[in-house]
């Protein structure tokens, strides 16, 4: 009877194989948000497109969407932060009237406009599509479709600053 050989290399190769299997870990994805850059609109004179952005904010940007990611959108919304205290994630619903931005024509009718706040005055702008239009289809009402980047804050000019 032959006698089992060590194998440093195929070791190290097994030891460093994920232990958690995707189907296991999903559940904890599960409702958690996600974020679509699909309807990204970095054209208009009101915000901007990530080559406007310095590094600094690029970063920032990355380091809050991948803290925004790991809650839910109920958590968020009932989050603040800043003097004010205002929300971190604020559904609007319509499109403000009082706002230096347009309706982007390739941005379906009746979302649900959002923004997160950032830092400072910075915001990411879009929306959430709504639990009764994801019913029935292959939408996630966790997922927010970024439209705008708004680091002078010019979306919802209402808000106090």
């Amino acid at each position: 009877m032959a006698t089992k050989k060590s194998n440093p290399k195929k070791e190290k190769f097994l030891s460093n194989l994920p232990q958690q299997d995707f189907v296991s870990d999903i559940a904890d994805v599960k409702g958690k948000l996600s974020f679509s850059f699909k309807y990204f609109d970095g054209s208009q004179e009101a915000g901007q497109d990530f080559k406007d952005w310095t590094d600094k904010q690029k970063q920032e940007l990355l380091e809050k969407l991948r803290d925004y990611s790991r809650e839910t959108k109920t958590y968020w919304l009932s989050q603040r932060a800043g003097a004010g205290g205002l929300k971190i994630l604020e559904i609007y619903g319509e499109f403000p009237r009082n706002t230096d931005f347009e309706y982007p024509r390739h941005v379906p009718d009746g979302v649900r406009w959002a923004r997160f706040r950032m830092e400072s005055a910075m915001r990411l702008v879009g929306f959430f599509v709504s639990e009764e239009a994801a019913k029935g289809k292959e939408l996630s009402p966790d997922v927010f479709y970024v439209v705008f980047l708004d680091k002078d804050h010019r979306f919802y000019k209402m808000e106090k600053q």
